[in-house]
């Protein structure tokens, strides 16, 4: 709890540091500004995350391979993320034979609790955190301001596309696949 605190206090600090950021939008919508947006049109970066077991691997293992893929930040704790989720899991169903992934990175900081979601909301794809919550790497790496936030990546590896809803992927993923 106190490192939870700690790491909002922070981010409180920051955003109050930076009153450009004061006036940014964490949900993505299309009339505010986006701050992963900066990432759209660039190949994405690789992180080192763990799996379940702590076995590390690479994003690059699962994004640039020729397939599209849609990288969900995102915890068990968060309610939106949650609400979300059984609506990705129709696009995944509807798709991933047709060559669309998804890497989950959790921001969660419990092992257990994160392993409990995913089994709960029947979240088949690749799931990687450091577990290191709100001080994750890809926070940092990809401006991880709010979640649910998510990246979508063709298959060169490019980032197409930040924060889309869920009826845009699939519109999207119907035009490319």
């Amino acid at each position: 709890m106190r490192k939870q605190l700690f790491s909002f206090m922070m981010l409180l600090a920051w955003v109050l540091a930076c009153p450009a950021m004061a006036n940014t939008s964490m949900s993505g919508d299309d009339d505010e500004e986006d701050p992963m947006e900066v990432f759209v049109g660039k190949q994405f970066t690789d992180l080192k995350l763990n799996d379940f077991a702590g076995q590390p691997h690479q994003l690059s293992e699962y994004v640039g391979k020729g397939r599209w893929v849609l990288i969900d930040f995102w915890a068990s704790w968060c309610g939106p993320c949650r609400e979300e989720l059984p609506e990705l899991v129709k696009v995944w169903k509807a798709y991933h034979a047709a060559g669309f992934d998804v890497v989950g990175i959790s921001l969660d900081d419990k092992t257990q609790a994160w392993q409990k979601a995913v089994q709960k909301l029947n979240l088949s794809w690749t799931h990687l955190s450091d577990l290191k919550g709100w001080e994750s790497k890809a926070v940092e790496v990809y401006r991880v301001w709010g979640i649910p936030a998510n990246l979508l990546v063709d298959p060169k590896g490019k980032i197409v596309a930040s924060n889309i809803g869920m009826e845009e992927l699939a519109d999207t993923l119907d035009k490319v696949l």
